[in-house]
C-alpha cells in the first residue's frame, strides 16, 4: 500500500536522492525539510505514515529532539538515516517510535523493508493503543515496583498481544506479576490481551495460588471465546507466566504455560533456564497438577527474566537467524557485569541491533526483576504496617 512520507535532510543532494528512492518504491513524498523547527510546524496541521529523519539538521534541534517534539503532537513512526550510528544516538532514539536506524549511504532495499513494515495508522488503532497503555503496567510502574528492573514492550503493529500485569497485595505482604503472550498479533491478539489482563488481575486479588488463577483464566477464556458451544474449540490462545514474591520468606513462586524463564544467581554468577510446558491457555486443563509450578529461594541481587517468544524468534544478526535461547542467554550474561542502571537500555540496543533492518517478527515483551529489590508496603492482621523498601501504588 502506498505510504505518505516526509523527508528531513539538511543536504539537498541527499534529500533529492532519498526522494528518488521513495518514489521509485511507489510511495509519495509529501514534504521535504532541512530544519527541525519547520517539520514540527508542518505536523501541527498535517500527518504522514513515516518520517525519514537525518540526525544532524540545520538549526539548533537535531533529528532525535525534533522527533520527540513531533510525537507530543502526533504518533508517527520514524526511520533515522545518519552517518553517525553511535550507541549514544541509539539510546536517545529508543523512545521515539523508531522503526529503523540506517546508516548513510542509504541502501534502497533496507529502506523498502522499513517502509513495508509500516501499517496504515488509523485513528481507531491509535486510540486502542492508548487504551492498552492505560490498562497495562508501563515501564515507570515496573521500575517503581522493582528497583533496577528491565522492561521492554515493543508491539509489532502499534497494538500488542503481549502484555504484563502487576498486583502488589498489601494485606498479604506479597506481589504478583507476570507476562502474557497471545498467539498471533495485531487487533485480535490485542483484544484477547485486554480480556486476559482483566481476568488475571481480578483473580489475583482473590487468590494467592497461582495455579488456581491460571485455571480460572483458562475456564474464562474458553467460556468467552467459544462461539458454537462448549464442545467446540477456539483458534485463539495465550501463553502465560506468573510469579508471586514473598519478601518475608525470600522466595518466589513461578507458574505458567508454554513460557520459559531464566534465573540469574548473583552469588554463583550463573544463569539457569527453565521451560514450562503444556498446551496454551484456551485448551482444556484437566487437573491443577498439569500446570507447571516452581518455588525457588532467591538471594541478594538475583534476577528473574520473563519474555515472550517475539524476543527469541526475532531474525537478525550477521546471518539473519533467530536469536534463540543461546543468543538471549549470552546477552543477559554480558549484562550481568554492567551497572544495574545500564542494563535495560543496553538490552534494548542489543535487540535493535540484532534486528537491524529486518522486519519485526512478532510482538515483544521482556521483564527482568530482582526480588530482593521489591518495593512492597503491607499490613498484617493486627493492622500494623510493615514496609519492604518503599510504598508502591496499586496498578489498574
Amino acid at each position: 500500500m502506498k505510504k505518505n512520507i516526509v523527508i528531513v535532510e539538511d543536504d539537498f543532494i541527499i534529500q533529492e536522492l532519498h526522494r528518488h528512492y521513495v518514489e521509485n518504491l511507489g510511495h509519495n513524498v509529501v514534504a521535504c525539510f532541512e530544519r527541525g523547527s519547520d517539520v514540527i510546524d508542518f505536523f501541527k496541521d498535517n500527518t504522514a505514515d513515516l518520517i525519514m529523519m537525518d540526525i544532524r539538521l540545520e538549526d539548533s534541534l537535531d533529528g532525535i529532539e525534533t522527533m520527540k517534539r513531533i510525537q507530543e503532537i502526533r504518533s508517527i513512526p520514524v526511520v533515522y538515516i545518519s552517518g553517525n550510528t553511535e550507541d549514544s544516538n541509539y539510546k536517545r532514539a529508543l523512545n521515539t517510535n523508531m522503526k529503523g536506524f540506517l546508516s548513510k549511504p542509504l541502501a534502497p532495499d533496507e529502506l523498502e523493508k522499513v517502509i513495508d513494515s509500516i501499517n496504515v495508522l488509523t485513528d481507531s488503532i491509535l486510540y486502542a493503543e492508548r487504551i492498552q497503555k492505560a490498562i497495562f503496567p508501563q515501564r515507570q510502574e515496573i521500575h517503581k515496583n522493582f528497583a533496577n528492573s528491565l522492561y521492554i514492550c515493543r508491539p509489532k503493529d502499534i497494538i500488542s498481544g503481549d502484555f504484563s500485569f502487576m498486583v502488589p497485595r498489601k494485606r498479604h505482604g506479597d506481589i504478583v506479576g507476570g507476562i502474557g503472550d497471545c498467539t498471533g498479533h495485531g487487533i485480535p491478539a490485542a483484544l484477547l490481551s485486554v480480556l486476559s489482563h482483566e481476568i488475571i488481575t481480578s483473580n489475583i486479588r482473590k487468590n494467592k495460588d497461582l495455579k488456581t488463577v491460571i485455571n480460572r483464566l483458562n475456564n474464562s477464556i474458553i467460556r468467552n471465546l467459544s462461539r458454537l458451544g462448549k464442545d467446540d474449540g477456539i483458534s485463539d490462545g495465550l501463553d502465560l507466566i506468573m510469579f508471586r514474591i514473598v519478601p518475608s520468606e525470600s522466595k518466589i513462586e513461578i507458574s505458567g504455560i508454554k513460557r520459559p524463564f531464566i534465573h540469574y544467581s548473583a552469588k554463583e554468577k550463573t544463569m539457569q533456564y527453565y521451560s514450562l510446558k503444556g498446551a496454551s491457555i484456551g485448551a482444556p486443563i484437566h487437573s491443577l497438577d498439569d500446570i507447571p509450578f516452581y518455588t525457588l529461594p532467591y538471594g541478594e541481587d538475583d534476577y528473574f527474566y520473563f519474555f515472550s517468544d517475539g524476543i527469541t524468534d526475532q531474525f537478525g544478526g550477521p546471518q539473519s537467524r533467530k536469536l534463540m535461547k543461546k543468543g538471549l542467554l549470552e546477552c543477559l550474561n554480558n549484562l550481568s557485569t554492567m551497572p544495574p542502571l545500564k542494563r535495560e537500555i543496553e538490552l534494548d540496543i542489543f535487540l535493535r541491533k540484532w534486528q537491524g533492518s529486518l522486519e519485526q517478527t512478532d510482538d515483544m515483551i521482556f521483564m527482568g526483576i530482582s526480588p530482593s529489590q521489591v518495593n512492597v508496603r503491607y499490613s498484617n492482621p493486627a493492622n500494623e504496617e510493615h514496609v519492604t523498601n518503599i510504598e508502591v501504588t496499586t496498578p489498574h
